[in-house]
């Protein structure tokens, strides 16, 4: 981070107004919370259900995406609480995400939830970003022997940070529409895939491209030439004050398990800092929205990416609701 950017503000105080805006539930959303079985392993990733919530729409001219925008959510309001929820903008997709989460996760139980932000007059928010560290045409770890979200559990549990308040988001849209934008992006990958096959030049002659470069190669290939995602994952940090930095840091540090060291994709932690205390607030009602607008710092993935990013933990944690079954 650029030092300057080190000395600006890393948190605001919200007002009464701002903080009754933000505790709203929103009508066009349909929140489910999600409670994992508690005595049953689930499945390393969610690949079905993130299949069955893909829908590609866009504007009768075929240029503006207007595919639906989908929120993971993980939060905790006490340390006590840890839930599971995903916003979805319709009550189709809502049908569609209880079937296929059934039947990849048999044992799962669903209760209504609820969109608002555990947030009220007087607190402290700040944020932070999770993006890509190399291009995102390289893909992140997928093979997984335990749900990745086990990790993020873990930095959760009730006795870390207990002053603390945490929403992480997971927020998705399928790339479509914008076919200039889409052509610009696969021609990049392509350029890139091309140059890791080729010979390359040297001071000793032509070297022939090593076995981790074509395995690269292979890996911006499929991605490219797969469905993929709008991704932005954010993190909304609540109470936390002038440590709202170090929350980052630490809650970032869960996402590690990410790390692909085939193709030195990672994910890299962004500070939300600024010299106006009203982008911090208008970067917690994106988070509330459940929009991309505001910071996002958006990347593209593909379904077995995503499909890891949503994983459900079963990590047998106190502070975790589980279902009864």
């Amino acid at each position: 981070m650029n030092p300057v950017t080190r000395l600006l503000p890393s948190h605001t105080e919200i007002s009464e107004q701002q903080a009754e805006s933000l505790s709203q539930d929103l009508h066009d959303s349909y929140p489910v919370q999600v409670l994992p079985p508690g005595d049953r392993s689930c499945p390393e990733t969610l690949n079905e259900t993130i299949k069955g919530l893909l829908e590609l729409q866009s504007d009768w001219l075929g240029l503006r995406n207007a595919s639906p925008t989908t929120a993971y959510e993980i939060t905790r309001t006490t340390t006590n609480k840890l839930k599971l929820r995903f916003v979805l903008p319709t009550k189709r997709l809502e049908r569609k995400l209880r079937t296929h989460l059934k039947n990849e996760v048999p044992d799962v139980e669903f209760r209504e939830g609820r969109t608002s932000l555990p947030v009220q007059d007087g607190d402290e928010l700040g944020g932070g970003l999770l993006t890509t560290g190399r291009a995102d045409w390289y893909p992140l770890r997928t093979d997984f022997d335990q749900p990745p979200a086990n990790s993020i559990a873990a930095a959760l549990h009730r006795h870390a940070m207990q002053d603390t308040r945490f929403l992480i988001q997971v927020l998705f849209q399928p790339v479509h529409g914008n076919p200039v934008k889409r052509w610009y992006w696969r021609r990049r990958a392509y350029q890139r895939r091309n140059y890791l096959r080729k010979e390359k030049e040297s001071f000793w002659g032509t070297i022939s491209p090593t076995k981790r470069e074509k395995r690269q190669a292979d890996a911006v290939e499929q991605k490219a030439g797969t469905t993929r995602f709008h991704t932005s994952i954010r993190l909304l940090i609540i109470g936390a004050g002038e440590y709202t930095p170090s929350r980052v840091k630490e809650l970032a540090g869960a996402f590690n398990t990410f790390e692909n060291p085939e193709t030195g994709q990672y994910l890299d932690a962004v500070t939300l800092n600024t010299l106006f205390p009203s982008r911090i607030y208008r970067f917690a009602s994106a988070v509330h929205q459940r929009d991309f607008n505001g910071y996002h710092r958006r990347f593209q993935t593909s379904i077995p990416e995503l499909s890891a990013l949503v994983s459900v933990p079963d990590r047998n944690q106190a502070n975790i609701e589980t279902s009864q079954l």
